[in-house]
């Protein structure tokens, strides 16, 4: 049945900016969705995950659809598809993100800038390459501030992140600041969920979370309250923010996660001075600063990209890695803004899903049946957290729809027992299954 409709919603014609080379499953939503005239969508201009003060994960999607060119009138193209590249991998589509991603960048590089790659032979010559965790945690010992960047669309950042808690804390860390919690009176900081931050609502920046409050870190949201600061006011006030943590705690150790250029040590220009360089000028203290950012797919630009490319190809390595270069970090574009430079690894797929969503091995593969005819979309969560009144404002520990060619749901989760969500195309609650993975 879901394979005839599907073909007949294929005839539904659409001027979208997203084209086929994002998932099946996600052309599959976009057609489902432009034939149902009566959906009922706001007029707002965000691609917001909150919907009647839940979370709806769909929501942003639904929205994008049926209001593309509305968006962009309001924006700007390359704005539009990187906040729907963003809403995009909340949902466990990380080569969907990647693909709306990639058609954000302004302009297409011209081929003599790939011919010039080709003869730079030796960007990389006397390169070495560390395995990043190990490095870092040499580095991070005895270091009072540490900041890494994530792009935000990017969850893979924050498990790389998560993977360096345990360490950290055994190394006297006993922070974590992040500039996605909510810095409001009614933040959730103590428990995960809706309150909690916006980015923590994506499964893998909950499971970040949750894994530091377990180990006892103390959760510091040091994002700006005022919706008036210029873009230097906002850096400022982060920066200000983190160093009372210091001035309460003299002997404190943070880490920091904070979004793409905050965590630069020097500004580029007036107009823009990075939280990282007001952090020096009011603490005194000289961070490590860790980009993720710059060396990973889709990189931040469309040269970027295009250099990340073409040197993943030629140097193959299974886990993240520091470039070195006479035993000092090396930044390939010679911007030099950071302290460390971490390349990923291309993303691996297994059954649609992203393996670095094991999160280093915590979590495992888990199939999950469809059990309904109308079934689009699976999510899981922790039992001890599950509250049937109060579902929709839980974060799962894990959410998708993209299908397996089995066509089963595969979801990345650590032992223990959860309940399944299953849901329709509209969001609608089908019904939920307790779920134990041994």
């Amino acid at each position: 049945m879901r394979k005839i409709l599907l073909v007949l919603l294929l005839l539904v014609s659409s001027a979208s900016l997203i084209q086929a080379q994002t998932g099946e499953n996600y052309e599959y939503l976009k057609k489902y969705i432009l034939a149902q005239p009566k959906l009922k969508i706001d007029s707002s201009n965000f691609l917001s995950i909150y919907h009647n003060k839940e979370l709806h994960y769909l929501y942003p999607l639904y929205k994008s659809i049926t209001q593309e060119n509305r968006l962009i009138a309001n924006s700007n193209a390359t704005q539009y598809l990187i906040d729907l590249s963003e809403a995009v991998s909340f949902n466990g589509d990380y080569l969907s993100a990647l693909e709306i991603e990639k058609k954000s960048y302004d302009s297409k590089l011209e081929d003599s800038v790939f011919k010039s790659l080709n003869k730079q032979i030796d960007l990389f010559s006397s390169i070495e390459f560390k395995d990043a965790k190990k490095y870092v945690l040499e580095r991070t010992k005895n270091q009072k501030v540490v900041m890494l960047n994530e792009s935000h669309n990017k969850p893979l950042h924050r498990a790389f992140t998560a993977s360096l808690l345990e360490d950290l804390y055994t190394q006297g860390f006993r922070y974590l600041a992040m500039e996605t919690l909510n810095p409001f009176p009614n933040a959730s900081l103590r428990q995960e969920n809706i309150l909690t931050g916006h980015y923590t609502c994506e499964p893998i920046g909950g499971e970040l979370v949750r894994q530091a409050l377990n180990l006892g870190f103390a959760l510091v949201a040091y994002d700006d309250t005022s919706y008036n600061h210029t873009v230097n006011q906002r850096e400022y006030t982060q920066a200000a923010n983190i160093y009372q943590v210091l001035q309460k705690d003299p002997s404190a150790k943070i880490l920091v996660l904070a979004g793409d250029k905050h965590i630069e040590e020097g500004a580029t220009s007036d107009d823009r001075i990075p939280m990282a360089a007001y952090f020096k000028i009011v603490s005194g203290i000289d961070p490590l600063t860790i980009d993720q950012t710059s060396l990973t797919e889709q990189s931040t630009s469309e040269y970027g990209s295009a250099v990340y490319d073409f040197y993943a190809k030629k140097n193959s390595f299974p886990t993240p890695v520091v470039l070195l270069k006479n035993n000092h970090p090396k930044d390939i574009f010679d911007l030099n803004l950071c302290d460390i430079y971490i390349m990923h690894p291309p993303t691996k797929y297994r059954n649609g899903r992203p393996t670095w969503a094991s999160m280093s091995g915590l979590k495992k593969e888990t199939a999950v049946q469809p059990i309904y005819q109308t079934l689009f979309f699976v999510q899981a969560f922790y039992d001890k957290e599950y509250n049937e009144k109060q579902l929709g404002k839980l974060v799962p520990a894990d959410q998708t729809y993209i299908t397996a060619p089995d066509g089963y749901y595969y979801l990345y989760l650590q032992k223990g027992r959860y309940q399944i969500a299953y849901r329709d195309m509209q969001y609608k609650l089908l019904g939920t299954k307790v779920l134990v993975v041994e």
